[in-house]
C-alpha cells in the first residue's frame, strides 16, 4: 500500500476510541476538545487510577491511550509501564505539562509513540494521526510478511513434492495410497490433483469393465 494512502486515512467526522489518563477534569476536557476541533469523534473513557486503567483494557479495545505525567499516586510513566505489562499494543501518547529532554528520551525508550504539551493541544490530533498511519503501515508490513512467508512455505512443499514426483514415489502395493512429504497417505487421485494441474475422470479401462460386467455366453 502506498504512503499517501496512509496519509489520508482520517476523515472529519472519524470515531476514535480514547483512554485517557487524567485526573483533573478541565485538562481532560480540554484534550478531548483538541480531538474534536480536528474532526475526531472521540469516545473517551477517562480514568486517573492504576486499578480502573487495567480494568478499562481488559474489557475494551482502544485506538490509542493518552495519559497525563503527574497522576495521584503514580506517573505517566508508570501508565506506560503497565501498558507495555498487560501486553496490550495500544499506541500511548504522553500529554503532559512539562517534560525535560532526558524524560522525554526514557519514555520514548521505554516504548511511548510520542509526547504533546499541554500548552500545545494543537498538536495533538497531528500526533494522533501520525501514530495511527505508522500503525497500520507496520500491520500491512507484518500482513505482507506473512502472506510471503505463507507462499514460501506453499512453495516448498510444492518443489518437494515435484523432486519427489521424479524419483521415488511411495506407494502402497495394496491400496494404491500414496505418501506424502508430511508423512501423510492419500489416495492416488487426490495426490494428484494436488500436485498437479491434471483431474481425474473416473473411467474403467476394458479388463476392468469386463469384470465388473463378465460376458454372458449362451
Amino acid at each position: 500500500m502506498k504512503r499517501t494512502n496512509f496519509e489520508t486515512a482520517f476523515f472529519v467526522g472519524q470515531p476514535l476510541r480514547v483512554l485517557l489518563v487524567e485526573d483533573a477534569e478541565a485538562d481532560a476536557e480540554l484534550t478531548v476538545n483538541a480531538l474534536k476541533k480536528h474532526g475526531y469523534r472521540p469516545q473517551v473513557d477517562l480514568v486517573a487510577a492504576p486499578q480502573d486503567f487495567a480494568d478499562r483494557l481488559s474489557k475494551s479495545t482502544y485506538d490509542v491511550v493518552l495519559s497525563d505525567f503527574h497522576l495521584p499516586g503514580w506517573t505517566g510513566l508508570d501508565v506506560l509501564e503497565l501498558l507495555v505489562s498487560l501486553q496490550q499494543d495500544t499506541p500511548f501518547i504522553l500529554v503532559t505539562g512539562a517534560l525535560s529532554d532526558t524524560l522525554a528520551a526514557e519514555f520514548i525508550d521505554k516504548g511511548a509513540d510520542d509526547y504533546v504539551l499541554k500548552e500545545q493541544l494543537e498538536r495533538l490530533p497531528l500526533a494522533v494521526r501520525r501514530v495511527l498511519r505508522e500503525r497500520r503501515l507496520l500491520a500491512e508490513r507484518q500482513r505482507a510478511a506473512d502472506e510471503r512467508e505463507r507462499l514460501i512455505t506453499k512453495l516448498q512443499d510444492a518443489l518437494s513434492e515435484v523432486k519427489r514426483l521424479t524419483g521415488l514415489l511411495p506407494l502402497c502395493v495394496t491400496c494404491k495410497r500414496v505418501l506424502s512429504t508430511k508423512g501423510y497417505w492419500s489416495r492416488i487421485e487426490l495426490f494428484i490433483e494436488k500436485n498437479s494441474e491434471a483431474r481425474i475422470s473416473p473411467s474403467l479401462c476394458p479388463d476392468c469393465a469386463d469384470k465388473c460386467q463378465p460376458k454372458h455366453f449362451n
